[in-house]
């Protein structure tokens, strides 16, 4: 299975690319990595505005050309982006309004970081150590998971990293992550890889009834009477 990854930039892309092709062998990750999250635009069947890069504001467009394409058997569509200051449950409603209301309607799954994907690395206190051996494990220990807190900042507090690099933070740390969700405190850590192994795994087909046969009730032989 090829799985298409949308996310929103550079960060994300390196998470994926170190830690998704080891947690799901055998399948192959296309990361496609946008300029932020930008907003899904309130007239999906417009053409997307040039000047607008963010994952949101061109997915409605991208999940099209995917459809059009299509995207099916071998091949599906993940896509991941930040909660920030959205609320999850409505972000993921419009996510999965929008994918409904295209025909067809792309094989696709949303998977939402809660509140940034550094979520996912505060998550797995194993591979911080390993990927940061200064790292102020305390600090980490104190952090509560999926917490709206400045997630990213907190990160950087805990690595002792006050220039923001999220991409070398990505790439130091998603190579070293556990492939078992089990091992990861974040939720939606385990939410993202139970979305992916749903995309993965092929439907389970349906037992088709066999026919009834009916059966005509034997022809007796006429009775003296009737002969």
């Amino acid at each position: 299975m090829k799985v298409h990854v949308l996310v929103e930039g550079k960060s994300d892309k390196a998470f994926i690319d170190g830690w998704a092709a080891r947690a799901f062998v055998g399948h192959t990750f296309q990361t496609h990595p946008h300029q932020g999250k930008g907003k899904l635009p309130s007239n999906i069947s417009a053409l997307p505005d040039r000047k607008l890069r963010g994952l949101l504001d061109l997915l409605p467009a991208k999940l099209k050309a995917f459809a059009a394409a299509g995207i099916e058997n071998d091949n599906a569509i993940l896509v991941l982006v930040d909660a920030d200051n959205d609320n999850c449950v409505n972000l993921k409603r419009s996510l999965v309004q929008l994918a409904n209301s295209l025909n067809p309607r792309p094989n696709v799954v949303f998977r939402i970081a809660v509140e940034e994907s550094e979520a996912f690395y505060l998550g797995d206190l194993h591979a911080l150590k390993l990927a940061f051996p200064h790292a102020d494990m305390a600090l980490a220990r104190s952090y509560v998971q999926d917490s709206v807190c400045g997630t990213a900042e907190m990160f950087g507090r805990v690595v002792g990293d006050n220039r923001f690099d999220k991409v070398s933070w990505a790439e130091k740390i998603g190579p070293r992550m556990a492939i078992d969700p089990k091992k990861n405190r974040s939720p939606s850590f385990r939410a993202l890889h139970e979305g992916i192994r749903k995309l993965i795994t092929p439907p389970v087909p349906v037992p088709k009834k066999p026919k009834r046969k009916f059966r005509h009730a034997p022809r007796t032989s006429p009775s003296r009477r009737e002969r």
